[in-house]
């Protein structure tokens, strides 16, 4: 009996590790970073036309502009992988971002862009909540 108790403990032992070794390893970012810039641009896309209520004309110019913004991104990523610069990737994001909402600020109309403005205040402080719920269950 006492082999039977020892034989199952081993197996079951060596069943969680090998488990535990199948599960595929995920990139940093979630599930954001295992897309490609184009698909990311599409769904900004997308969310934008809904909630902005986009004409075509400016569903085409706000999807081109995604794609450009969604590239330069990953180019900025790229430059800074690996490096511990932090504050200067900020700064580069910050300067990227103020520079296609000058862009987007073109094509919306003045109530859309505001709207947008708006969408990403709200966005804003949903990461933030994120972000502190992370820190705090860490705490525990």
């Amino acid at each position: 009996m006492k082999t039977f108790f020892l034989l199952l403990t081993a197996f079951s032992l060596s069943a969680g590790v090998a488990s535990a070794q199948t599960q595929p390893a995920q990139r940093p970012g979630g599930r954001m970073a295992q897309t490609t810039p184009e698909q990311r641009a599409e769904m900004m896309t997308k969310r934008l036309t809904q909630q902005l209520s986009l004409t075509a004309e400016q569903t085409e110019k706000v999807r081109q502009l995604a794609l450009q913004e969604t590239q330069q991104l990953e180019a900025v990523r790229a430059k800074y992988a690996g490096a511990n610069d932090r504050k200067g990737m900020g700064q580069e994001l910050k300067a990227l971002k103020a520079q296609n909402d000058t862009q987007l600020q073109q094509i919306l109309t003045a109530e859309q862009f505001s709207k947008y403005g708006q969408l990403q205040a709200d966005r804003q402080e949903q990461r933030k909540a994120r972000m502190g719920n992370r820190r705090t269950a860490g705490d525990l």
